[in-house]
Parts: structure tokens; sequence; C-alpha cells
């Protein structure tokens, strides 16, 4: 029987990143492989970024990649001083050459959570649910920086020492992808799924070596694995259990039970309980919160307040929150409004609907709209969205002549259209969580000074109007309901992560004599897990 560990490298002492090592002898597997925002702050900010044609390097040196040797892509390592600086991280106490996972079971589509499987040897399979696939597709298809190549890899080469990209020498080329369909879930990979999967538009179709995905069936390389919808808030989010030889390991993934499907969270909960599962690794983001608002109320309070607006009303929401946006879209419907979307919104409704048919598509009668941008040049992305969904394009002027009959979803960095429409009053519903960093707090002030630029009121948010009024729901589950959920569970072992030290804390005085025993993670530190 070989030794099973875990070890953490992301989400631990902090919340997001994560990136965890479950190993089993030789069988190694990654759960999740996302970006810390922490520790990004730590050294960047929006202009301010690691720089592309350096590959890994800047990665390495500032602590964002961890020092795994041969874990990552070989072109984004061909630098000279890329191996240099693996020289000096072989002395890092977390540093090892001996990690070569099966794959990385991917539990959801958040950047803290995928955002650096671009990184990883492209030869890795990523494991994951069927609309968590699209949605990361979406996400590349729509950009194109280096962090976002999860899907299709754009090989660099050494030139004039930094690393460019020549797709006529060196074709783009799939990533292998196993889909995993998650217990009693009707979401499957389907021809409609395979079809965009197969679709270029960052690259040349010519220069494109595709890998269609594959269902993944019930065990990676010898070991079971079983995935469960949970409650969250992006489509698609799932929490896992693989059976090692010390037993089974649950991991939660980020979730919470006050949203549409609170019902798969509680289920998720019964299926670990009679795996009687060693090991639950569970997040602990709010943690030390009490109960907050649930989607249903943050539903009930959209429509009142886009029911009395006059003028045009912006709703704010967080990006890939489909949730959130059919709530605006009922809002809209109900007061006779129509809600308008940015494009890049529109390509994630319809790689999503491809797996989950509920989910809305552009509608020039019901909604949503799609904003036309006039002042950019589209991409390959937005002709295909234009080309899908021509009948639901609005512009600016058709808004800004009846801003009363509109909807328009925006975000901070969105809010430069608004000087095309140049509303004239009207309301702003801002639906996203409460800043909570010194730079969030900065964006807070911005977003007050587009506020008032036009005139308009704010909604939600510290300071808003309707302050007895919430209009956020947070994407995870707050303590009462997390120890609900591991009271259900009954692991013999609980690994906190993806919180802070306020919500180590919780858990420690809240499971004192529960029986359960709780693992501190340290970074690059393994966890031997005993049967």
């Amino acid at each position: 029987m070989g030794q099973v560990r875990i070890t953490g490298y992301g989400g631990v002492g902090e919340i997001g990143g994560n990136q965890l090592l479950l190993e089993d002898g030789d069988w190694q597997a990654l759960l999740d492989f996302g970006t810390s925002f922490g520790r990004v702050a730590r050294y960047f900010e929006e202009f301010l970024k690691p720089r592309a044609a350096a590959g890994t390097h800047d990665y390495l040196r500032t602590g964002l990649l961890p020092p795994l040797h041969g874990l990552y892509r070989p072109d984004l390592e061909a630098l000279m001083e890329t191996s240099t600086a693996w020289d000096a991280l072989r002395s890092h106490a977390a540093y090892r050459a001996d990690v070569r996972p099966v794959g990385v079971l991917l539990s959801h589509a958040h950047v803290d959570h995928c955002g650096y499987l671009a990184f990883l040897d492209p030869r890795i399979p990523v494991v994951a649910g069927a609309t968590t696939a699209v949605t990361v597709k979406a996400l590349q298809d729509a950009s194109d920086d280096v962090e976002r190549e999860a899907v299709f890899v754009k090989p660099r080469q050494v030139r004039v020492g930094v690393l460019s990209t020549d797709i006529r020498r060196a074709p783009a080329v799939q990533r292998p992808w196993r889909v995993l369909a998650a217990h009693g879930d009707a979401v499957r990979w389907t021809e409609d799924a395979a079809a965009y999967w197969r679709r270029a538009m960052a690259t040349s179709a010519a220069t494109w070596e595709r890998t269609p995905a594959q269902p993944l069936g019930a065990s990676l390389d010898g070991h079971a694995v079983r995935a469960y919808a949970v409650d969250h808030s992006i489509q698609g989010a799932m929490g896992f259990a693989v059976e090692t030889s010390a037993g089974w390991v649950g991991y939660t993934g980020d979730l919470r039970r006050h949203g549409a499907l609170g019902d798969r969270t509680a289920a998720f909960a019964e299926a670990l309980r009679r795996l009687d599962v060693v090991l639950l690794i569970c997040e602990g983001t709010q943690a030390a919160r009490a109960r907050g608002p649930s989607e249903e109320d943050v539903r009930a309070n959209v429509v009142a307040t886009v029911g009395t607006a006059d003028g045009l009303v912006v709703g704010d929401f967080g990006p890939r929150n489909v949730e959130r946006l059919e709530t605006f879209l009922a809002a809209a419907q109900a007061a006779g409004r129509q809600l308008v979307v940015l494009a890049k919104d529109a390509l994630l409704l319809h790689a999503i609907h491809a797996t989950a048919p509920s989910v809305p598509l552009p509608d020039a009668t019901a909604g949503p709209l799609v904003f036309r941008d006039r002042r950019r040049k589209a991409d390959s992305w937005e002709r295909y969205v234009r080309e899908l969904y021509g009948a639901a394009l609005v512009d600016a002027e058709s808004i800004a002549r009846a801003p009363q009959e509109f909807v328009l979803a925006l975000s901070l960095y969105d809010l430069p259209r608004l000087l095309d429409v140049a509303p004239r009053g009207g309301r702003y519903i801002y639906s996203s969580s409460e800043p909570h960093q010194e730079e969030q707090i900065g964006d807070m002030r911005r977003l007050q000074n587009w506020v008032e630029l036009f005139g308009m009121t704010r909604f939600g948010g510290e300071g808003g109007a309707g302050e007895d009024l919430q209009f956020h729901a947070s994407g995870h589950a707050p303590g009462p309901d997390l120890l609900d959920f591991i009271a259900t569970v009954q692991p013999r072992r609980l690994l906190p992560v993806h919180l802070d030290a306020g919500g180590l804390r919780f858990y420690q005085e809240h499971l004192r004599g529960a029986g359960i025993e709780i693992v501190e993670p340290v970074y690059g530190r393994p966890v031997t897990i005993r049967a």
C-alpha cells in the first residue's frame, strides 16, 4: 500500500488560488490549479503584469507558480533566465521535481480555481464537468492572454531573447480534456458541446490540432473518481470524491446551499457520508460569517427595484454568474424592459447552453439582447456572436433613444460604454460582493464617480439607496451551513482550505469535541492520510 498524502500549494491560509496535490504512492492528481489573487496583488496590478514573453519566469520568481520542476509547459520554460530561476529554487523548502499528475480535477471555472491551468504541461488531462469545460473554452475564445490557454496551447519559441508565437510553424494544440458527469445530474456532453469544442476562434482553423473531449468513465488511471453537482455562483460547479488506498477523500471545491441548487449541496454531503471519507478538504471562505441573503431574496429586491425605476437601469453583477443574470432577465421582463448583455456574455451563454439547455440564449423578443460595440474592431469570436444572434443586436443609439426600455448589464471596466448611451438619471444596481481590499475600495470610489456623472442613483453596496435591501448573495456557504455540511459528512479528518485565519479559528472553535481531527495545511508540506 502506497502512502497517501495531500499537499497544498494554493488556497492554504488564503481565500482562493486552490492548488492541491493528492498522492497515493506513485499516483498523483491535482485538485484545481487556480490563481491566488492575494499573491498576485503583492507584486502586480492592472497595469503591472507578469511578462507573457518571459513564460513561467516571472510567475516562478514571484511565487505565483509553485516550485514543481517538470510540471509546466516546456515551451514556456525555454529562456535561459528561467533555467537560472530553477537553479535558485532548488533550495526552496517546497521544491520538487517528481510531480507528474495523471490529471487535474477541476471543480469549476472561476479563475481562482482554473486560472493557471494554462501553464501546466499540455499532456496533463483536465477532468471537469461538461459545463465547466465549455465555460473555460469561452473564456479563452474571448481572450489572447497566455493565462487563458487552458483548452488549446499556442506554442512559443525563443526569438531574440523572448518567447513568441508563430502558428504557421507551430500549430495550436488542444489539450486533452476528460468530461465527468456528476451523480444524478442531467448535464451531459452533447453534440452541440462537441461542435463548440471543435470550433476555432482565437487562431486559424488551418493551424489547429484538435483533440476531442472524451468521457472519463468511473476512474482516473485506476482510482475511482465521483463528481457531484453543488450550488455555487457559477454554472457547473462540482465537488469530488476520490478513492485512495487509505479510503475516500472528499473535496468540496466552492459551495453553498442558498442558491437554486442548494439541494445538490445537501445531496453531496449525504453521498460523502455514505462513503465514510477519511479526509474532507473543505472550503471556508465565509466560515466566520452568519447567514446572509439568499438568491431568492436578491431576486425579489432586484425585481422590485427595476419595476419602480424611471430611465435606464444598469445591473452590475459578477462575471459568469448566470443565476444572477437570469434574475436581472426576469426583472427586466416583469418591468416590460429588455436585458442587454455584452458580446462576451452572449458567447458564454451560447457555450453553456450547449450543455444546459435551460440557460437562456440571446433573443430579439424575450431578451437578452446583445450590445453592439462600434468603438472597437470586432474579433473573430465577436463576429461569431454577431452571426449567430444578429437579430438580437442593439446599439448605444437605440438604448439612448428609449433608456426606460432597457436594463444594461455592465461592470466597472465596461462603464465607458455608458458615454455612448449618455443616460440622464436612472438606477445603478450593484449586485456584486462588497470590496474588502484597498484596490477594490478604490474601484468602488471610481464606480460611484461614474454613477454621479450620469445623475444615476446607486442601489446596493455600502452607502447605496435602499440600504435595507440586499442585492447580493455570496457564492459561499456561511459558517452555520458549513458546520451542518460537515456534521452530515462526519469525516475522520478535516483539511480547511480557501479561507483566512478567521475561518480557520472558526473551525477550530466550533468543531472542538466533535471527534473530527482538524489538519492545518502548510504551504508545500505534505499531510499524510491514514486509513
